[in-house]
């Protein structure tokens, strides 16, 4: 009996430690960030370009658990929202530790779902610090869920009913990508250094060493990013 009420108790507390309230917002309050201030929501910090409100009956919750994107699991913590934080513009840093990496490098990408279409979106991380992805925002987006994953798994990203194609990968010379529309292409090395910009499809690594590389391609039609790895031979 006694080992019995043991293992009940265990896995309540770990029950509990794997998910847990950040915020709580009363049905008749609300939480104001002010322009320039930062809300730390439990690793979470949401910085705001303008005053930004939530109101409520809201609340955000972190769960230690990865979420499935596209086939990919991601960090072994996630954050959800009761209700969408709604035409929000700043700047979102997700803060993790070794145990919520699980199995992602350093080189993660800022997941955030938007319940609007109901689509995962993929932010490049804009900061070279190891156990941060962080991301500016200059057009309002629509928040969901937040979470990070390997930025450097995927050769092919759906967006909508469209994909972006990178290859050959790997490559000792000419790298070709495959998308419908304008796209913004920046190659960084792993130190986080540009290394290379274009708008042309076709790009000539031939120069660069051989190695690893993280290519952030950008969408010019919306704004949105999407990184791939490619290996320089």
């Amino acid at each position: 009996m006694n080992k019995i009420t043991l293992v009940l108790f265990l896995a309540l507390i770990i029950t509990f430690s794997a998910k847990a309230q950040v915020l709580t917002v009363g049905e008749n309050g609300s939480v104001e960030v002010k322009s320039g201030a930062t809300l730390n929501a439990g690793g979470l910090e949401i910085s705001p370009d303008a005053d930004y409100t939530i109101a409520g009956a809201n609340s955000i919750e972190k769960a230690l658990t990865a979420i499935s994107i596209d086939g990919l699991e991601s960090m072994a913590r996630h954050y959800e929202a009761a209700e969408d934080l709604t035409g929000f513009t700043g700047t979102i840093v997700y803060n993790y530790e070794d145990a919520d990496m699980n199995g992602i490098d350093h080189f993660a990408a800022l997941q955030i779902l938007d319940t609007s279409d109901g689509s995962w979106m993929n932010y490049a991380d804009e900061d070279s610090a190891d156990y941060t992805v962080t991301h500016a925002f200059a057009d309002a987006v629509q928040i969901k869920a937040v979470t990070a994953n390997d930025a450097t798994l995927s050769i092919e990203t759906v967006e909508g009913n469209m994909s972006i194609s990178i290859y050959p990968n790997p490559t000792a010379a000419i790298l070709n990508v495959k998308f419908d529309k304008d796209l913004e292409l920046t190659i960084y090395n792993l130190l986080g250094q540009q290394v290379l910009n274009s708008n042309s499809k076709t790009l000539d690594i031939s120069g660069l060493n051989d190695g690893t590389y993280i290519l952030v391609a950008k969408n010019l039609e919306n704004n949105t990013t999407t990184n791939f790895k490619i290996i320089k031979e």
